[in-house]
């Protein structure tokens, strides 16, 4: 398969270490690859996409199934858009930490693939300068936690060279002149920033970096480098610099981890992770002799073969483990799909309220319930002995305005599309002319409803008057 490795150009020299470990690795395991930053990109193959968070939901829509976006933000960053999250559902994800991982999962309702920094010969680069005059370098930008650390050792006599904006062989001299290099987190929320070290390990440098209790380290590096916690990083890094024979073993220890760790393992395991088959984000209820392989298929009756046997209505759905023959064992997860169709379903379906109730939380917010049910008054409401429910066209109010009716604390649906299908009754008499309203009170004139409802996040407004309409505020 050939990869294409797509970098925003926003994103080319601050990434250039990891797009050189990409195309190292693919190469290395006898892949063909390029690297581009233009677009519109029409590959057959995969595409590896750095700083999708750059582009739009159109701008890769096109891309093949298999690509890969690489996100390496943190989850707290002002990156994370409704539109970012929206792209980062449609592939499959790698991340450059494992924590950020775990989190982002949840967020996008998808499993998200921790991808290790390996070794490539050709990250190597640096030699040791005549003269190391710098205490301690810090690259990256700037915000009020860092520079704290970074005026504490320029208290202590410390020679701190701090650059932003700096790349390339600039960069690299720098780095080459300096003793220790500190690694502060732009965030506190404890996401060990791997995709900033992994070039300084491969290069031999002496890090400290910020590692607070609780953060997670992979075993292999965890002497690697020399982690403090926040309130000790500048006490760290001094010691350090002060202390010459252990600052060339912690270097040499980060070498010789790092370099141990090989494409082939690490670099197969994420491509065959990416190849698994995913859940898709449209889901196709009571999909009978109507399955589509492009969507997830549920019903009820297993003797169509859908993707899972379950009950849309059953109170404990999401606590059940599924069995799939595509996607193997799965547990449904909330907001997962960014669709749902129910044609000629719910008119089936007894705890109708359960039912909906299930579909609006396996929404993603902004996701489309499109139904298609008979009407009331058509024959095809109650010639099918299964139907027990009928409807018309204000089925609708207690899963949109009277959402509160039914203990819906945090989302509601609104109707944005109601389509009425007439009979060969209803074409006649507006073929005569008869008006619409009077059509819909004529029976057997109209056959179906054709309706989309969109979640949505409820208002801090609805939130109060919803708990003031149950008689549950809270004081």
């Amino acid at each position: 398969m050939r990869h294409v490795i797509l970098v925003h150009p926003r994103m080319l020299r601050f990434l250039d270490s990891v797009v050189q470990m990409l195309v190292s690795g693919l190469r290395q395991m006898s892949l063909d690859v390029e690297v581009t930053q233009e677009l519109p990109l029409c590959p057959n193959g995969r595409v590896i996409i750095l700083g999708a968070n750059f582009y739009s939901l159109a701008e890769l829509d096109h891309l093949p199934k298999s690509s890969v976006i690489f996100n390496a933000e943190n989850l707290r960053s002002g990156f994370f858009t409704s539109d970012y999250i929206q792209l980062l559902r449609r592939f499959p994800v790698w991340d450059f930490s494992e924590s950020n991982a775990a989190d982002l999962a949840s967020v996008i309702s998808r499993p998200v693939h921790y991808l290790r920094m390996y070794y490539v010969e050709g990250l190597t680069r640096l030699n040791d300068a005549t003269e190391h005059d710098i205490d301690v370098l810090f690259y990256g930008s700037f915000n009020a936690r860092r520079s704290q650390i970074l005026d504490d050792l320029r208290a202590r006599g410390l020679i701190v060279k701090a650059v932003f904006g700096v790349f390339g062989a600039q960069l690299d001299e720098l780095i080459a002149r300096s003793k220790v290099v500190v690694n502060i987190h732009f965030y506190d929320n404890g996401r060990l920033e791997m995709i900033r070290l992994f070039d300084l390990f491969a290069n031999g440098r002496a890090v400290v970096s910020e590692l607070n209790p609780g953060e997670l380290v992979d075993a292999d590096l965890a002497d690697a480098f020399v982690g403090a916690p926040y309130e000790l990083l500048a006490d760290a890094a001094e010691a350090l610099v002060r202390d010459p024979e252990r600052r060339s073993a912690v270097a040499a220890a980060g070498f010789q981890a790092f370099s141990r760790r090989r494409p082939n393992d690490i670099l197969g395991e994420a491509l065959a992770w990416s190849e698994a088959p995913r859940v898709p984000s449209h889901a196709l209820l009571g999909s009978g002799k109507m399955y589509d392989p492009m969507m997830f298929n549920v019903d009820i009756d297993e003797r169509w073969h859908p993707d899972i046997v379950a009950d849309i209505a059953d109170e404990e759905l999401f606590t059940r483990d599924l069995s799939s023959r595509r996607f193997g064992t799965l547990r449904l997860q909330p907001g997962w799909f960014d669709s749902i169709t129910a044609s000629h379903v719910l008119e089936h379906v007894p705890n109708l309220v359960a039912a909906m109730t299930n579909c609006l939380a396996l929404l993603t917010d902004g996701g489309l319930l499109r139904v298609v049910v008979p009407y009331d008054l058509s024959y095809g409401a109650w010639q099918d002995p299964t139907h027990v429910h009928a409807f018309n066209e204000r089925s609708w109010l207690y899963y949109c305005e009277w959402y509160w009716y039914l203990s819906w604390t945090e989302s509601r649906f609104d109707l944005i599309e109601q389509r009425l299908r007439n009979s060969p009754v209803g074409d006649a008499l507006a073929a005569r002319g008869v008006p619409q309203d009077e059509i819909l009170r004529s029976p057997r004139a109209v056959d179906e409803m054709h309706v989309v409802l969109r979640k949505r996040r409820l208002t801090d407004s609805e939130r109060a008057y919803g708990e003031a309409m149950r008689g549950d505020t809270r004081v």
